[in-house]
């Protein structure tokens, strides 16, 4: 008889979901906290489906949390945690043999994720599952881009654009194996204070632009102007009309395509991450 047992995640408040994600990323690479409203947003935007997610038991007691999203015949494994004292336990491999059964029994064709590159453990415990690794995903930063030295600017021809607007052209000329958050889909799910921009056939969009950190959350140039160097154009036009920021890239952009960013200045992240793919 299993030492675990899964329960779904739709049986639980969603505070208490929150709260046992927390206490599983407690001692991860980068400090994570999942309140009420974080886990409400990362249930809309990533197409989380409590149903199908797992709250991993053990005598009783909740040990941890695996949510799933779903789209189609993809399963993502959208975040995982284990509580401190149940790691090491075999609890994290049992988890995942048994999520990804359950991807099989209903019809799924594939389960991906994304997992730190630097966390060995993780990364060790999806390959024993049969993931496969796609590509690195990279992030950026940068802290007060100064002004051109000419100082022209193409703030005036920057246009704001519905968020809706964006989404349905990442789905037509985004890369097909975009990671989950920056598919078409999932930009669709963000709204205000986001903002989404266009200038000539690139486009951008933002968090919150009226915070200290902005995070640039899609990157799209249209097929036929790619190579003209429009994704640097409208980051400079970004950063005049928003100054004095601190811009972020999030470790989800596939490094084939990160030179965009390190033409305008921004300096590579340490935390990387592995996009990977298991198919079912």
């Amino acid at each position: 008889m299993s030492l675990f047992e899964f329960k779904p995640a739709s049986d639980f408040p969603i505070p208490q979901l929150a709260d046992l994600l927390t206490r599983g990323f407690e001692g991860y690479f980068v400090p994570i906290n999942i309140t009420t409203p974080v886990l409400l947003t990362m249930m809309r935007r990533d197409g989380i489906d409590l149903t199908e997610s797992r709250v991993l038991i053990k005598d009783d007691e909740p040990i941890g949390v695996a949510l799933i999203a779903r789209r189609g015949w993809t399963s993502r494994l959208a975040a995982m945690g284990i509580v401190t004292d149940a790691r090491n336990s075999g609890a994290g491999t049992w988890a995942m043999q048994n999520l990804i059964e359950e991807a099989r029994l209903r019809g799924d064709k594939e389960m991906v994720l994304e997992v730190i590159e630097q966390n060995t453990a993780g990364v060790k415990l999806y390959q024993k599952v049969g993931f496969k690794i796609i590509r690195r995903l990279l992030g950026y930063k940068l802290e007060n881009p100064q002004p051109a030295e000419d100082g022209e600017s193409e703030d005036d021809e920057l246009v704001e654009i519905d968020i809706r607007e964006l989404a349905r052209l990442v789905a037509y000329h985004g890369l097909s194996d975009l990671p989950w958050q920056l598919s078409g889909a999932s930009i669709m799910q963000h709204t205000p204070p986001a903002r989404a921009f266009r200038l000539n056939d690139a486009y951008c969009l933002i968090s919150n632009p009226d915070a200290e950190h902005i995070v640039i959350s899609s990157m799209l140039v249209k097929s036929r102007s790619r190579g003209a160097g429009l994704s640097g154009v409208i980051m400079r036009a970004l950063f005049a009309r928003f100054p004095k920021k601190t811009w972020h890239v999030s470790a989800l952009y596939p490094e084939e395509i990160c030179g965009v960013f390190e033409q305008v200045g921004m300096q590579r992240e340490e935390i990387s991450q592995w996009q990977m793919s298991l198919m079912l």
